[in-house]
């Protein structure tokens, strides 16, 4: 007979709840979040038993753990078990809860993304922070200028925009914060170019970026990303799925007679929501084909900003079922397709060399830092 269990992962150790159907109780236990712990705790397991815990920072390598040992390891959405629950928080009631809904086959299961696509996704998640990183640093930039009546015009840099001369005429403290802003601005964007380098150079042969890339205006990082987060396309069975899981889907307040439908939900992937919005932007000015013509046409309806959202969403659409049938983007034009393929090559060859990186940060050899730890 399977065993039924659900884990609650903390920082320093785990909350666990096996539910014993004949019974209908939950028996609890403990055990640190460490090697140990977790090495104990899998020689219990037989390969009937079924596992079931939150989607946290680290519980795809979790799952990757108990996936040796037990039959079945579902990953939960936290967000969908908080809309279940009745309002209690503990570790208890979250790891019986876990087990039981287990048990009656009712967790809400989300797809497990095989290692090569979760490296990329990790990639495209730090790349957002460090462009974010930019941003605040050009803004912190801007602002020193802004408090001397030197406003810089939008999208400009500051560093072509101002001499020598009239940074060097600030008070002392506004310049030492200008040039250290500045300074790092100038590290982070070397930073972002490497991990677009990386990223370049795992999904260079993927067929399925290829493919994306012969929509007009989807560069390397757009089809990258909807590759990484689309992932199994077995897993959605509508359009509105899809559009749903990146948050693109209108949001519905319905009650009795009031079926009132609003602005997009938001309920779902932001960076792949946030990527796929900035293509069309980019759709909407070059794209001559179908896409274009939806824009130009939705234009004259709604409106252009809520244009730029509709386009996004037609072209997840058309991106996924690109990928689902193989076939290329029919308005595709084939010297900017060939430039991209140019461009994803050469971006992939400038890869950082990460071994020489680990090198310079630790100078002394890997075997000498372990011994030394030892002996600590």
């Amino acid at each position: 007979m399977p065993r039924y269990f659900g884990l609650d992962l903390h920082k320093r150790y785990v909350h666990g709840c096996e539910w014993q159907v004949d019974v209908q109780k939950g028996r609890h236990f403990r055990f640190p979040n460490t090697d140990a712990g977790w090495a104990t705790f899998v020689q219990q397991l037989r390969a009937d038993d079924c596992v079931a815990l939150e989607v946290t920072g680290n519980a795809f390598t979790v799952h990757d753990l108990l996936s040796a040992y037990a039959g079945k390891v579902l990953l939960a959405n936290p967000l969908e078990l908080k809309r279940l629950g009745a309002g209690r928080h503990t570790d208890r009631v979250d790891a019986e809860r876990l087990a039981k809904m287990l048990a009656l086959g009712m967790v809400p299961a989300v797809w497990v993304p095989p290692p090569a696509v979760r490296e990329v996704r990790y990639l495209l998640q730090y790349r957002d922070r460090l462009v974010r990183n930019r941003r605040r640093y050009l803004t912190q930039a801007k602002s020193v200028f802004q408090r001397h009546g030197l406003p810089i015009p939008r999208n400009v840099d500051p560093r072509q925009w101002l001499d020598r001369e009239e940074v060097n005429r600030l008070p002392q403290a506004e310049r030492v914060i200008l040039l250290s802003a500045l300074r790092q601005l100038e590290t982070v964007e070397i930073e972002i170019q490497a991990i677009e380098a990386e990223i370049a150079r795992q999904v260079a042969d993927q067929p399925a970026v290829q493919l994306l890339l012969t929509i007009t205006g989807v560069g390397l990082l757009t089809a990258a990303t909807i590759w990484a987060y689309l992932g199994d396309l077995r897993r959605f069975r509508t359009a509105k799925q899809v559009t749903r899981y990146a948050g693109l889907d209108a949001s519905v307040h319905q009650s009795g007679e009031q079926d009132h439908r609003g602005r997009i939900s938001r309920n779902g992937s932001k960076l792949l929501r946030t990527a796929v919005v900035e293509a069309a932007h980019s759709v909407a000015r070059h794209d001559q084909g179908p896409l274009g013509a939806f824009y130009h046409r939705k234009q004259r309806q709604i409106g252009p900003h809520k244009a730029v959202v509709a386009l996004a969403r037609k072209l997840l659409i058309v991106a996924w079922r690109m990928l689902l049938t193989g076939q290329p983007y029919r308005a595709a034009k084939p010297t900017l397709v060939v430039q991209k393929q140019r461009r994803l090559v050469e971006v992939a060859q400038a890869v950082t060399d990460w071994n020489a990186v680990a090198v310079a940060l630790w100078p002394d050899r890997l075997e000498d830092r372990h011994r030394r730890r030892r002996v600590a």
